[in-house]
């Protein structure tokens, strides 16, 4: 018997943690900070598979920082965003990133360098890029197109990331 009781008011105590969601933002403005899983080819700037944390400023700018696999090797980046609109931004990014191991931008023959090479590890490009992100409550969406130069090559590539985030 004192166990039922027991059960009855745990049971009622319970209802009372009701957390109502939906006053979680009250000012409107996106969230300020963006955890978010990219993906993308190449010349990504947080590699073929990886993740970044973003910063929203009060004048629409984003820095993001990012690292992820590049395959072979460790590609991390760093990006600067302006966005423009209101929850649905047009973005411009200007990033720069690199590969520990891969040579990109290099000629196939030249592309992956031994271990006993007397030439650097790695390589550095930028990329300039125009893309979409839509910032709500909690989640982020972001594709972004952009030209690519590298330091080993004078030939202009080409890459396309996107990411699914949650913001905080």
């Amino acid at each position: 018997m004192r166990t039922l009781a027991l059960l009855l008011l745990a049971s009622t105590a319970a209802l009372a943690d009701e957390i109502d969601l939906s006053q979680r933002r009250s000012s409107g403005r996106p969230p300020s900070y963006v955890l978010r899983v990219e993906g993308g080819n190449e010349f990504a700037p947080y590699g073929r598979v990886g993740g970044s944390l973003s910063w929203l400023t009060e004048s629409l700018f984003e820095f993001e920082l990012g690292a992820g696999g590049g395959f072979p090797g460790l590609q991390a980046g760093f990006a600067v965003r302006r966005l423009f609109g209101e929850g649905q931004y047009l973005v411009t990014e200007i990033a720069i990133a690199g590969n520990s191991r891969v040579n990109r931008g290099a000629a196939d023959a030249d592309r992956y360098l031994s271990a006993g090479a007397a030439q650097a590890k790695g390589s550095l490009w930028t990329d300039l890029g125009v893309g979409f992100e839509q910032r709500s409550d909690l989640f982020d969406l972001s594709v972004v197109g952009a030209l690519v130069l590298t330091t080993a090559s004078l030939t202009p590539k080409w890459c396309v990331h996107a990411g699914v985030g949650f913001g905080f």
